[in-house]
């Protein structure tokens, strides 16, 4: 991860890289179909992709993997707000990341989130069911802040802000929002922060996963075996028994 080449990359005059303009490019193309199915052919699109609780009669497998691809129908100004945050976080983190485990870092949160907001379904006021790409976003923000926390950003492009009270702020918010239930999707967006988080702190890395377990098995096998120090005569140069 090169967290020294971040700063040089960050800045609202910033250009968003090849790998950013293709997946917004693809969520642009994926939203301007759901409009004309949902407004214009009258084919219920969202209501199948859109992830519902476990429990709901209209829950499926496959929602868990198109959920984030989809947003609100009825409200494209918070789908061009989720584009701006994108183009302006996705850059610099892709930076510090390298394109593969930037999109392995963005679709796991959203895995994550939907983990989280599953787990939570069953209890009062999560239950609603959950589109969008927003967990994602946040835990973007966050992971910038962790890595550049001293960098300056203008919040709403006005109040300068540094990266990492900007993180704070935004966990702590959710928190407290999925804490009053004020919040029916805050279970989901804790969970996203908290899957980037971990990843961020390479505890989701398959690869690490996979070592940590060769060394886990190599330690197992070591503690079935015992030196035996038994009574040994003088001049015994047979070395100790292993067993």
């Amino acid at each position: 991860m090169r967290r020294d080449r971040i700063r040089m990359f960050y800045g609202f005059g910033s250009k968003v890289t090849l790998l950013g303009k293709r997946l917004l490019f693809i969520y642009g193309t994926i939203y301007v179909f759901e409009l004309l199915f949902e407004h214009w052919f009258k084919v219920p699109v969202v209501s199948a992709l859109q992830l519902y609780p476990i429990k709901h009669w209209n829950f499926h497998v496959w929602q868990l993997f198109t959920h984030p691809f989809i947003h609100n129908p009825h409200s494209p100004f918070s789908f061009l707000i989720s584009c701006v945050v994108f183009y302006f976080f996705s850059g610099p983190v892709e930076h510090a990341f390298g394109p593969k485990r930037f999109l392995l870092l963005f679709y796991t949160s959203a895995l994550g989130s939907a983990l989280c907001g599953l787990g939570f379904s069953g209890v009062a006021g999560f239950n609603a069911p959950f589109l969008g790409m927003m967990p994602s976003l946040l835990s973007l923000i966050v992971t910038f802040g962790l890595l550049s926390p001293e960098a300056t950003i203008l919040l709403m492009f006005i109040l300068p802000i540094k990266a990492k009270y900007l993180s704070y702020g935004i966990i702590i918010i959710t928190f407290l929002t999925f804490l009053a239930k004020a919040n029916p999707h805050g279970a989901y967006h804790l969970g996203g922060i908290l899957f980037g988080y971990l990843y961020f702190r390479n505890l989701l890395d398959p690869r690490l996963i996979y070592l940590r377990y060769l060394e886990w098995r190599l330690k197992r096998k070591r503690s079935r075996f015992k030196v035996m120090d038994g009574y040994k005569e003088k001049g015994d140069d047979d070395p100790p028994t292993y067993h």
